[in-house]
């Protein structure tokens, strides 16, 4: 009877942990469809300012902008990761591009909390942390990047880096990890050439006050918006990697009932063909 009870508690222990999975499976299917329509929105953003910079060709050659220079100080990488976990290997993986991409004497700087104490064993230098609320808030975004530029402009900081996990689809997220800035100009036309191949209508502007003010207007929207889409791509690549472990889970879960049900069965069968030997022994030796 002993054995039949922990089968039972084991099963009733499963079932209530495969009720959570799936709650949190459910959950996690929503957050990831809002995060796709953000991610779709601000493509929308980039690939505006992307038409404006087409016109701007000629001054991104010769601009002097200070976020176009190299500063001095050392590397900076801005880490994006989850503030919590059942988010299968994503973080791991993460950090594994980090380790191989990153330079020996990076800097770091997190947006999540999930790889703090990883960094902290490993020695890193930690320059600061945040953690912003789900769905994503531009305000929140907005200290983080006012922060970085500063540091980028006083020259402690080189270049800048971001890493995250980029969004390919719901099974798939792929560790990236891109330069910010300082914003170079083949990354813009790039830009501007991917919204030629994407067959843009490119409009007659009438740019005032001139081109090269133009510029260094839309540069810093342009890197904090570039931003904003990695953080709303990690976030994207969170869900969708939270929703299929946690999917994994409640199936693993409905693997195990079955296996515990199986078993329960098994000794309950057992109890009962040894209890009817019981009878009819008891009863031959009564004849």
């Amino acid at each position: 009877m002993g054995n039949l009870r922990d089968i039972r508690r084991r099963i009733k222990s499963v079932k209530n942990t495969s009720q959570i999975t799936r709650a949190m499976q459910m959950v996690a299917s929503a957050k990831m469809r809002r995060a796709q329509e953000q991610a779709v929105k601000g493509r929308s953003y980039i690939g505006a300012l992307a038409e404006v910079l087409y016109h701007l060709q000629d001054e991104i050659e010769s601009s002097s902008s200070p976020l176009m220079q190299v500063q001095g100080g050392k590397d900076l990488v801005l880490v994006v990761n989850t503030d919590r976990g059942l988010c299968g290997g994503l973080n791991a993986n993460l950090l594994k591009h980090v380790r191989e991409q990153a330079p020996s004497d990076a800097i770091y700087v997190t947006i999540g909390r999930k790889l703090n104490a990883t960094f902290a064993k490993l020695g890193a230098t930690l320059d600061a942390t945040w953690s912003i609320s789900d769905p994503l808030s531009l305000v929140e975004l907005k200290p983080i990047f006012d922060f970085i530029i500063k540091k980028f402009r006083d020259g402690e900081y080189s270049r800048v880096y971001v890493a995250y996990s980029e969004f390919v689809n719901t099974m798939v997220q792929r560790p990236s990890m891109k330069q910010l800035l300082p914003v170079e100009p083949e990354a813009l036309k790039k830009v501007v050439s991917s919204a030629e191949d994407d067959e843009v209508v490119h409009k007659s502007f009438l740019l005032e006050p001139n081109p090269a003010k133009l510029l260094d207007t839309i540069l810093p929207l342009y890197s904090f918006y570039g931003l904003v889409q990695i953080v709303l791509e990690a976030r994207a690549s969170e869900h969708s990697a939270r929703m299929v472990a946690m999917k994994g889970a409640t199936e693993n879960a409905k693997n195990i009932i079955s296996g515990l049900t199986l078993d329960y069965n098994k000794a309950r069968q057992t109890q009962i063909t040894n209890e009817l030997l019981e009878i009819t022994t008891a009863m031959r030796a009564m004849e």
